[in-house]
């Protein structure tokens, strides 16, 4: 039974949070509103940064934390 805690892509999508995604990795900006929700994942210790070639921010890379990817798996 799944319970009515909101999964990390549902909280970054209701913080409004800038999301891109890479198979079923999630990409998040590091600020620190994605930080705060990281900081309380279950998974944080999988979740790493990297620098962006494109705009030179760090983000986080959160594996399998991108639910269209499974969405799309499933239906």
């Amino acid at each position: 039974m799944k319970d009515n805690v909101m999964d990390l892509y549902d909280q970054m999508t209701a913080a409004g949070s800038i999301m891109d995604s890479h198979y079923s990795d999630l990409y998040v900006p590091v600020n620190d509103i994605t930080r705060a929700i990281v900081r309380d994942y279950k998974y944080k210790k999988n979740v790493t940064t990297f620098k962006c070639q494109i705009d030179g921010k760090v983000w986080y890379d959160i594996p399998f934390a991108y639910k269209p990817y499974w969405e799309g798996k499933f239906h």
